[in-house]
């Protein structure tokens, strides 16, 4: 056999052979997931799944939570990270999609910057107002707002963000008006429609579950394309109002590009587990979202299509940072 034919399979055989122990090894230290967005909003979806993760991983996963322009600032400072598998980052679609538009200067390609390693999840979205707004469904809502032009009031977890997204194209579709107002978080805005302080918001059901049961908040709608089994009597918007489609909504998990692809693989499969743990799989059952647990390559399809998506609805939109 040709010298060099033996030289090329002799790397080959290296190289698969190396991938193949860092795989084995990796992780030998605690990994960072960074989480973008303050306590009680989606930080509990990363907390319920991390047991299950370092479980399968032999180390200590160590959350941090760096709140700031909508998740922009805590992403894109994972993406400078090293790419060696020891920071991930937990980020949504309303960073990675929508709010990347609405700062200048934002010096993050979501595309180019980040590796994709799971598409997790989707929450399940509704449409929501506090117990004290004199309206009870969809359609009082919308008469309620025409009758009293100006004074309705919605909130979201920042500018470009998902909720906001779906509140500009609820308002597309009905023709009413309400002033947007943009929180630093899911937290903040849930306890904000909580207090009565904004009349209407498109939250996920999990940042206003707990507040169901004792009448403080009112769910008049899901923001889904089909009902939900856990809130059987609840519409969705676009029974009542047809031509409604929410924004894109996903939660899933990246790591700097340049990452290897043996310490993607070793991450997938770990979160996989977090999601497939019965704990995990009743709390994501009782929100009403959807675990995907899909791969990398998905993500990077769903990313891709969703910017490009979200891009030209902005503009349609007229949204402006």
């Amino acid at each position: 056999m040709n010298i060099v034919v033996l030289r090329v399979l002799a790397g080959i055989a290296g190289l698969v052979i190396g991938c193949a122990a860092y795989a084995q090894a990796f992780p030998t230290k605690p990994i960072q997931m960074v989480v973008p967005y303050p306590p009680g909003g989606v930080d509990p979806y990363a907390r319920v799944m991390m047991p299950k993760m370092i479980e399968v991983l032999g180390q200590n996963i160590v959350i941090e939570n760096r709140p700031c322009a909508n998740g922009i600032i805590g992403s894109r400072e994972a993406a400078r990270a090293a790419p060696d598998g020891y920071t991930i980052l937990f980020a949504t679609s309303s960073t990675l999609v929508g709010g990347i538009f609405m700062i200048k200067d934002v010096n993050l390609d979501p595309v180019k910057d980040l590796a994709p390693i799971t598409l997790m999840f989707e929450p399940q979205q509704v449409l929501a107002v506090p117990a004290s707004l004199p309206v009870n469904n969809v359609k009082e809502l919308i008469d309620y707002a025409r009758k009293n032009p100006g004074k309705l009031s919605y909130g979201s977890s920042g500018i470009g963000s998902v909720f906001h997204l779906n509140g500009e194209l609820f308002k597309q579709v009905t023709g009413i008006f309400m002033v947007h107002i943009p929180y630093g978080g899911t937290g903040p805005l849930a306890r904000e429609l909580l207090a009565g302080r904004i009349d209407v918001a498109f939250p996920a059901l999990s940042n206003v579950r707990t507040f169901l049961a004792s009448g403080k908040v009112k769910v008049l709608a899901l923001a889904e394309a089909q009902r939900y089994a856990g809130l059987p009597d609840v519409p969705t918007i676009a029974e009542i109002v047809p031509g409604f489609r929410k924004a894109p909504s996903w939660i899933a998990m990246f790591a700097p590009a340049g990452t290897p692809r043996a310490a993607i693989e070793r991450l997938h499969t770990a979160i996989v587990a977090g999601l497939n743990a019965p704990e995990v799989r009743k709390y994501h059952d009782d929100n009403g979202s959807k675990i995907m647990a899909q791969g990398a390559e998905q993500l990077s399809a769903a990313l891709k299509g969703d910017l490009e998506r979200v891009g030209k609805l902005i503009k349609t939109l007229d949204i402006k940072p």
